[in-house]
């Protein structure tokens, strides 16, 4: 089943979804609790006044790490709610970091790297995933720069614990390939410096489902699930029920 089809599409934001109508193992992911897209920066008033009016954003969770946030083209309008929450640690340069990554593995995406982002950004997954176990945060919507990595891991740890299958948590990942137009046009337009072909731009920036789907079985290999990662970061169980509760609705 695919996520849910907005009304409208924001004109400023890309890889703008919702996350709901999947099927979990105790109902669906309901309607209006959660939300993702890439960077804000270049909203509209339009699509302010929308995401402040009609789909009443409660929570923006911004996951990039404070260097992304220091180079930005200044705040959005809807800075009022943002909860800015880096993944990665902020005691390390962004720079070195992707740097360290790219060593290991490539500067392209893999389930391998992917599934580092939890040895080195455990305990800030964690402290992220605790904030959907509180209903004052809802509606939340969920960001990175592109929408699709640190953005991807997290909602797809998300939807593991809920009982989403491999397939449909693959399938919401890959659902970013369709936007890779907007995100380079993002990218061009705050300055960023895209280096190699265009082929292998966008080779950089796909979203293949088996990349996420490979990175699910990792995570399952080391830890067993993704509730039991969560655990192992501190997280209770009433919390991951929490989680549980706020997110499912009858389908």
């Amino acid at each position: 089943m695919s996520t849910a089809s907005l009304a409208r599409d924001p004109e400023g934001i890309h890889n703008f979804r919702e996350l709901a109508g999947y099927p979990a193992a105790r109902g669906v992911i309901r309607h209006g609790r959660v939300y993702r897209s890439g960077a804000l920066e270049l909203m509209t008033e339009a699509d302010r006044a929308w995401l402040e009016a009609e789909l009443a954003i409660r929570t923006i969770l911004d996951l990039r790490h404070e260097d992304e946030l220091a180079m930005r083209k200044g705040p959005h309008p809807l800075e009022h709610r943002v909860r800015p929450h880096t993944i990665f640690p902020s005691t390390v340069r962004q720079e070195d970091l992707i740097a360290e990554l790219n060593g290991l593995y490539g500067a392209g995406i893999s389930p391998q790297r992917y599934l580092h982002y939890l040895s080195i950004g455990g305990d800030r997954l964690a402290s992220a995933f605790q904030l959907f176990a509180d209903e004052a945060n809802y509606p939340f919507l969920v960001h990175c720069t592109a929408g699709k990595d640190r953005t991807g891991v997290l909602l797809g740890l998300i939807m593991d614990v809920v009982g989403c299958s491999d397939e449909d948590i693959a399938r919401e990942y890959g659902l970013s390939d369709a936007n890779t137009d907007q995100l380079i046009a993002y990218l061009m337009r705050s300055g960023r410096q895209l280096e190699g072909s265009e082929a292998e731009i966008r080779a950089r920036l796909a979203t293949p489902p088996e990349k996420m789907a490979g990175f699910i079985q990792l995570m399952r290999a080391k830890y067993g699930s993704a509730a039991d990662f969560f655990l192992s970061q501190g997280v209770s169980e009433n919390d991951i029920e929490a989680v549980r509760a706020l997110l499912l609705g009858e389908g």
